[in-house]
C-alpha cells in the first residue's frame, strides 16, 4: 500500500507558478491585461509570489503547436523546489496532447497543489493512476 503525501497548506509567501497547460490565450496581446490583473490580485490578496512558467506566455499559435513545450513547463514546474503550487490559466480540451511528455517519475518528487479549470479530466486522471503513487492534489 502506498502512502499519499499531501502538500503542505499554501501560506503567505509562497510560490505559485502560473501555467498554459491547455490553451495559450494568456500570452496572446489582447490578453496580457488579464494576465497582469490575475497576477496582481493573486500577490496582493492571497499574499503569494506569482511566476510565469518559461513558455507560459508564448502566445495560443506557438502552444498549441508545441504541446511538448507546455509538459516542459508543467515538468518545470514540479522539479522546482521553490515552487508551492501550479495554477492553470486557462481551461480547456487540449491538456491531452501533453500526456505523452510528461514524466510520471517527476510528479512523485515533491507534493504539488494544482488548481484547473476545465481541464481535460481524463487526461489527468491517467496521470494520477495509481493516484497513491503520485504526491499532486488536484482542485477543479
Amino acid at each position: 500500500m502506498y502512502k499519499l503525501e499531501v502538500p503542505k497548506v499554501l501560506k503567505r509567501g509562497d510560490t505559485i507558478a502560473l501555467i498554459s497547460i491547455s490553451g495559450g490565450r494568456a500570452g496572446d496581446e489582447d490578453m496580457l491585461y488579464r494576465y497582469e490583473a490575475g497576477k496582481r490580485r493573486l500577490e496582493e490578496i492571497w499574499g503569494v509570489h506569482v511566476i510565469p512558467t518559461p513558455n507560459a506566455l508564448a502566445g495560443s499559435a506557438f502552444l498549441y503547436e508545441h504541446p511538448e513545450a507546455r509538459a516542459e513547463d508543467f515538468m518545470w514546474a514540479m522539479q522546482d523546489q521553490e515552487i508551492n503550487g501550479i495554477i492553470c490559466m486557462m481551461g480547456g480540451d487540449d491538456s491531452y496532447r501533453v500526456l505523452p511528455y510528461i514524466d510520471i517519475n517527476v510528479i512523485k518528487i515533491i507534493p504539488r497543489y494544482l488548481w484547473d479549470i476545465q481541464i481535460s479530466l481524463h487526461g489527468w486522471r491517467y496521470l494520477q493512476k495509481p493516484a497513491s503513487e503520485l504526491t499532486m492534489v488536484l482542485i477543479y
